[in-house]
């Protein structure tokens, strides 16, 4: 016995000198990697990337007859830059011109590209204009320059005045980006700007009103990036696995900077709308000259709930129901996988539930539940919609019920219930932990060392020792879970850990998969979007059934190609909740009123009109097959979506066609027909 408690004091001893060298090891490679982003690698605080004004002679041919030597690289700077068909300083230009030409014709597609960048604290930037080195010059990064009297925004509006119709397209960056050379948001922004260039061209073909429209992009820059990732990877032998160590530790400060910049973006945003003539209060949607579309990725999807939350709340507590819910900035604002805590959706939510009867609990007049109804019209668009590549199916994970009722209805599209997929990890995962929550990534360290169990899913049961000694790294990652799931001062409320598209709305506890059940807290995720084709829905065949092929991204110089077509969509949105109206009475078997609740595309009917086409990508009102009766009414414009990986996948998996399409379908084609 004593010779037993000395072998156990021993090891204890070892075991503590270990996790002291561990811990210690830690510590100095985190210290280091803190001082090398501020002292070896970071990026430029006070010099904005892309600020030269037109009138200097680099950005001569900058906007004519533009340019068109990143088709021939696939839309990398650096490559065109390292083969000298284009120069660094012709890059730094604020406002540029781009083509893609088109194969075997005299055709190309173009578009203009903008840059407005901001301070850590919200200041611009002023312009630059190249000068000789005497005078009044300064060198910045090795180029005299001389400062201008206007603004990167003041030079946006300028060049906006000049076209007689046009279709805005902003793209606010995440965490890990900035507007330097090279930058992979920036490349991203000009696919979605070539998408767009694309989509409306083959609609000026058929309809007159867009034959006068030009795409311009604008890219929001702010330093979301205080590692220069894009130089380490140029220049160093494992340059990318060090720019990402050093980037990890970043967040912590980079969060608070988006929050910072948020009231500049809004505001140089707001002056873009007022010069489109978009801010001016109409009682119906009606055709305008001018469009304009905003992303915000990431920490940008933050910087735009933070600038908009406040105004959202507004316009729900005055809105008067009945009437048509006006946009809140230009024609749609979109969130990308938005790292903002769930809390500003949920402010919006509330506002909406203090004026709303929503649940029968809360026993209320049957006239304030028609009412709630109506609170929206049936011809509203929406104006604000959050998509997140979602991990969790059915929404918050499968129930015990789910598997005893027999109910085993398998996911084909995503693989997400006992194994890894390509979900969004930075914001389901990393971001909580951030916030002071690690029980997701808990979550994630169990599905690891579960998901290669041969035993079925639903099936839970102890191991053996014998089995856990087979299976060391499995047992050590369940163990390592448990242990992490329960350290202590965790923050533990959900609406200030987890994001926007990762809370779900609580599960009813009765009932299986197909039973939809009203949640007692109507708070979260509202919609799901996931991949679809329009053969597919012409034939009725469920997705569940067999999924589409796999979409792979397209090449940049392949936008002009037949692949990337994006077809008309009238009035899906109102046909689609018109056919879920129809398939309610007809289960009903009487007269009555019925919503639309849980419309679903996959409802829609070919059209006689050959402009009445299907979105490029499948919406639903609620959750399929997912156990919970939607949270919201048929016919609210705050979308909060959980998409599949087969529509919107990972971090930055934002680039598939059929999604830049079905964006682009909200604003370009009136979704709803607009009652008189």
């Amino acid at each position: 016995m004593l010779f037993l408690l000395k072998v156990f004091l021993r090891a204890m001893r070892l075991g503590w000198t270990l996790a002291r060298w561990t811990v210690g090891t830690l510590l100095l490679i985190a210290a280091f990697l803190f001082l090398a982003n501020l002292l070896l690698f970071p990026t430029y605080r006070h010099l904005p990337s892309r600020a030269l004004a037109a009138e200097s002679p680099a950005c001569a041919d900058a906007q004519s007859p533009g340019w068109d030597v990143l088709a021939a690289t696939n839309n990398d700077e650096w490559s065109a830059v390292d083969q000298n068909r284009i120069s660094v300083r012709k890059l730094t230009c604020s406002i540029q011109h781009h083509r893609i030409p088109e194969s075997g014709t005299s055709k190309s597609i173009e578009y203009d590209l903008a840059f407005i960048e901001f301070q850590e604290d919200g200041k611009p930037y002023a312009l630059r204009r190249e000068c000789e080195p005497q005078g009044n010059c300064v060198a910045e990064r090795g180029v005299p320059v001389r400062r201008q009297s206007k603004g990167q925004l003041e030079a946006l509006v300028d060049h906006l005045k000049t076209k007689t119709s046009n279709y805005v397209i902003v793209f606010i960056h995440g965490w890990r980006h900035d507007a330097s050379i090279g930058d992979s948001d920036v490349a991203n922004l000009r696919m979605y700007a070539a998408h767009a260039a694309r989509f409306i061209s083959d609609r000026a073909a058929v309809d007159g009103s867009y034959s006068d429209m030009r795409v311009t992009a604008v890219y929001v820059g702010w330093r979301g990036a205080r590692t220069d990732e894009n130089w380490l990877t140029r220049t160093l032998p494992g340059g990318v696995w060090l720019g990402t160590a050093s980037a990890i530790l970043t967040l912590f400060d980079r969060k608070p900077v988006s929050e910072a910049v948020a009231p500049s973006a809004l505001s140089a945003l707001r002056t873009i709308e007022h010069t489109l003539s978009l801010d001016a209060y109409s009682e119906f949607p009606r055709k305008q000259k001018n469009k304009m579309i905003v992303f915000g990725h990431s920490l940008g999807g933050n910087m735009l709930m933070t600038a908009l939350g406040d105004d959202l709340v507004k316009k729900v507590v005055l809105h008067d129901g009945g009437s048509y819910m006006q946009p809140v900035l230009g024609d749609l604002v979109v969130l990308i996988n938005p790292a903002s805590e769930a809390s500003k959706w949920t402010a919006i939510q509330r506002a909406l539930w203090r004026r709303l009867a929503l649940i029968n609990g809360e026993r209320r007049r049957g006239e304030a539940y028609e009412a709630s109804q109506l609170f929206f019209r049936d011809d509203q668009r929406p104006i604000f919609v959050s998509v997140t590549a979602a991990r969790n199916w059915p929404p918050g994970g499968r129930q015990q019920l789910d598997c005893s009722s027999g109910d085993r209805v398998q996911n084909t599209e995503n693989a997400v219930v006992q194994q890894l997929a390509d979900y969004d990890w930075a914001t389901h995962d990393m971001f909580p932990a951030f916030k002071g929550d690690l029980r997701p990534l808990a979550d994630r360290i169990e599905l690891w060392g579960t998901q290669f169990d041969p035993n079925d899913e639903c099936v839970q049961r102890r191991r053996s020792l014998s089995e856990s000694l087979l299976h060391p790294a499995r047992t050590a990652a369940v163990v390592l879970s448990e242990v992490v799931r329960v350290l202590p001062f965790m923050q533990t409320d959900p609406e200030q850990t987890q994001t926007i598209g990762n809370l779900d709305p609580p599960r009813s506890p009765r009932g299986n998969l197909r039973s939809y059940g009203a949640t007692m807290k109507p708070f979260g995720t509202t919609h799901e979007m996931r991949a679809s084709d329009k053969q597919s829905q012409l034939t009725k065949r469920k997705i569940s059934e067999k999924p589409p092929t796999r979409e792979i991204p397209l090449k940049y110089s392949e936008v002009s190609g037949p692949e990337a077509t994006c077809p008309v969509a009238l009035g899906w949105l109102s046909r689609a909740r018109a056919e879920k109206i129809k398939e309610e009475a007809a289960a009903d078997g009487k007269a009555g009123k019925h919503y639309a609740t849980g419309w679903d595309t996959y409802d829609l009917k070919p059209s006689e009109t050959a402009f009445e086409g299907f979105p490029a990508l499948r919406f639903i009102h609620g959750f399929d097959i997912g156990g919970i009766s939607p949270p919201t009414r048929a016919n609210d414009p705050f979308w909060n979506v959980r998409a599949f990986d087969t529509a919107l996948a990972e971090h930055d998996g934002y680039m598939l066609t059929s999604f830049i399409c079905s964006m682009n379908q909200l604003v370009l084609d009136d979704v709803t027909r607009i009652s008189p």
